[in-house]
């Protein structure tokens, strides 16, 4: 196609032209990809949010209205994409993990500018020092970490468990990461 501009190929894309709705998809992907890995830092999530940018963009054409920008409308809808991920893997990913993930960023030179990887090693490494850690808590911090991040309890079966509130588990969790953490730079590991 000609070089049309950006609202202009989204009014024939509304109309069904599907070469002029691959003509924003060819001008957008390089950048909207490059926007989606520096937000994820993670080359599979920042391909599949360049798919995901495209596919709502698609679905929604018959209710996009010209609005400031195109570039700055498409750009909103992968940036709020590659947030919600992040917020996502963050919720699924256990204090441990991001305690690793933490050690892992602090202290090692990165394998690759986008994600960090462990070998069996490392792992093994980090686990012991941890549980080691672990075991400078009191028991009531050493109980609730093991139920909440090694057992995968959510607050409300912690608090069934323990005969307390939920408010009292969140609490406390907060204590004994917080405990956690210290232990673990008082060792060295953690230099923040």
């Amino acid at each position: 196609m000609r070089s049309l501009e950006d609202w202009e190929l989204i009014a024939l894309a509304k109309q069904g032209n599907h070469e002029a709705f691959n003509s924003l998809v060819e001008r957008y992907k390089s950048p909207i990809y490059t926007l989606c890995l520096y937000l994820t830092r993670n080359i599979q999530n920042a391909e599949d949010l360049v798919q995901e940018t495209f596919i709502r963009l698609y679905k929604n054409l018959p209710y996009i209205e010209p609005r400031a920008q195109f570039k700055t409308f498409i750009f909103g809808i992968a940036r709020n994409l590659a947030l919600n991920q992040i917020r996502n893997e963050q919720r699924k990913k256990s204090f441990l993990t991001r305690l690793l993930d933490f050690w892992n960023y602090n202290h090692k030179e990165p394998r690759s500018n986008v994600s960090w990887t462990w070998s069996p090693e490392e792992k093994n490494e980090l686990n012991s020092i941890i549980q080691q850690c672990m075991l400078e808590l009191s028991p009531e911090h050493r109980e609730i970490l093991l139920l909440r991040e090694m057992q995968g309890l959510d607050y409300e079966s912690i608090a069934q468990v323990l005969g307390c509130q939920v408010g009292t588990v969140r609490s406390r969790l907060a204590r004994a990461r917080a405990q956690l953490r210290k232990v673990i730079k008082e060792k060295g590991v953690l230099v923040k």
